[in-house]
C-alpha cells in the first residue's frame, strides 16, 4: 500500500504562497517537465509491487521523481533528499508541500529493490509512449553503440597480492564487484582498458531518443548485443518499430540476424569489405544513418559529463543496469521537453 499523493499543489502553503516562484521560472527544466508530462503511468506500472495491506509507503511517484532529480543533477541518494528538503523547485517537482517531510534517503534504495528491473524497463518504455502521445514521431531508423562504465572497485587495492603475470585470478580473489569484467577499446598498444561494465544502447536517428538499453560486463563485444537491443525494443514497442539499423564497424556480422527480423543492415562495413562498401556508398538511407552516428557519441558525452554515466554508483550488474536505465530515461525526458518546449532564454536546468 502507498499513501495518496496530496502534496504541493493541494496545499495552500505549498501552492499559493510559492506560486510566484514557479511563475517566475517557467523556463526552468523541472517546471517544463512537470507541466508537459502526464505522470499517471508511474503508479499504474508499479502498483503490483506493493502489498494491498500493511503500513502505507510513500507514493511511488515521489520516489521515482527523486530518482530523476538524483540522475539529473548527479547527486547521491542522501544529498538529493537533503536538497529536496531545502529547494522549492525540487519540492514542486516531486509534488510535496513545504510542510511535508521528505522521504529518508534509504527509501530510494528500498524502492529500487521493491520494483526491480522489469518495472524500471516498463517505466523506460512508458516515457517513449508519452513522447508519442505528445506528438513526437519516433522513426524506424536506429544507431547502436556502447560505452564504458568503470566499476565501483579499487583496482589498485586488488593488485596487492598479484603473483606475477601468469596470475589471472587476482581480481576475482579481491574484487568487491564480481559481476564486472575487463574491457579494452582497440587493439593497439596503449589502448584504453578498464574494469567494469559496458552500456549498450540503440538510439532513434531522428529524435535522438534512446530506445533500448543493455548492460554487460566490459568483456562482452559490442556487436554481440545488437540483436538483444533490437529484440528488447521490438518486444516492448512492436515488431515494426525498427526497419533500418546502423552502427559502427564493431556491429558487422549481424546482417543475417537483422534480415530475419525484417531489418535492413546499415552498419558501417570494415575497410576490407570492398563489395559491401561499394553497394552502400550511394545508399541515401545508409549515408543518413552514418552521418547521424555522432549523436550517439554526444549522448554518451552528456551522460558522462553531467549524469555520472561513466562510473557505477553501485555494485552488481542489475544495479548498474538500473542506473543506466534511469540515466537514459532522464535524458529522454530532457530531450522530449527540448523538442516540445524549447527554451525561450539561454538557460539550462
Amino acid at each position: 500500500m502507498f499513501k495518496n499523493q496530496e502534496g504541493f499543489n493541494n496545499s495552500l502553503f505549498g501552492s499559493y504562497a510559492y506560486q510566484s516562484v514557479i511563475d517566475r521560472h517557467q523556463d526552468h527544466l523541472l517546471v517544463r517537465m512537470q507541466q508537459l508530462i502526464d505522470w499517471s503511468f508511474v503508479e499504474s506500472e508499479v502498483a503490483d509491487c506493493y502489498a494491498t495491506i500493511g503500513q502505507h509507503a510513500y507514493h511511488p511517484l515521489i520516489i521515482f521523481k527523486l530518482l530523476i532529480l538524483q540522475n539529473l543533477y548527479n547527486l547521491s541518494e542522501r544529498v538529493v533528499c537533503e536538497q529536496t528538503d531545502l529547494n522549492i523547485m525540487y519540492r514542486y517537482f516531486i509534488g510535496m508541500s513545504m510542510t511535508d517531510a521528505i522521504p529518508h534517503w534509504t527509501e530510494i534504495g528500498k524502492f529500487k529493490e521493491r520494483i526491480g528491473i522489469d518495472a524500471f524497463e516498463r517505466l523506460f518504455y512508458r516515457i517513449l509512449e508519452e513522447a508519442e502521445r505528445l506528438g513526437i514521431e519516433i522513426s524506424s531508423k536506429r544507431n547502436a553503440d556502447a560505452t564504458d562504465i568503470k566499476a565501483d572497485v579499487d583496482v589498485a587495492r586488488c593488485l596487492k597480492d598479484k603473483k606475477g603475470e601468469q596470475d589471472h585470478r587476482w581480481i576475482s580473489r579481491n574484487t568487491s564487484d564480481p559481476d564486472a569484467g575487463f574491457g579494452t577499446k582497440g587493439t593497439a598498444p596503449g589502448s584504453k582498458r578498464w574494469y567494469g561494465y559496458k552500456s549498450h544502447i540503440n538510439q532513434d536517428a531522428k529524435t535522438e531518443l534512446v530506445t533500448a538499453v543493455e548492460t554487460t560486463d566490459a568483456s562482452v563485444s559490442d556487436g554481440s548485443m545488437l540483436a538483444s537491443l533490437v529484440d528488447k525494443e521490438r518486444d516492448a514497442r512492436g515488431e515494426d518499430t525498427i526497419r533500418k539499423q546502423g552502427g559502427d564497424k564493431a556491429y558487422v556480422g549481424n546482417a543475417q540476424a537483422l534480415y530475419q527480423r525484417g531489418i535492413l543492415d546499415y552498419t558501417i562495413p570494415r575497410n576490407n569489405m570492398h563489395e559491401e562498401r561499394a553497394q552502400k556508398r550511394w545508399n541515401t538511407h545508409y549515408l543518413h544513418l552514418k552521418h547521424q552516428r555522432h549523436n550517439v557519441e554526444r549522448k554518451y558525452a552528456e551522460g558522462k559529463r553531467w549524469h555520472h554515466l561513466g562510473t557505477a554508483r553501485y555494485r552488481g550488474r542489475w544495479k548498474v543496469h538500473v542506473q543506466g536505465l534511469l540515466t537514459y530515461l532522464m535524458m529522454n525526458l530532457k530531450r522530449i521537453v527540448t523538442l516540445l518546449l524549447p527554451l525561450q532564454v539561454a538557460s539550462q536546468h
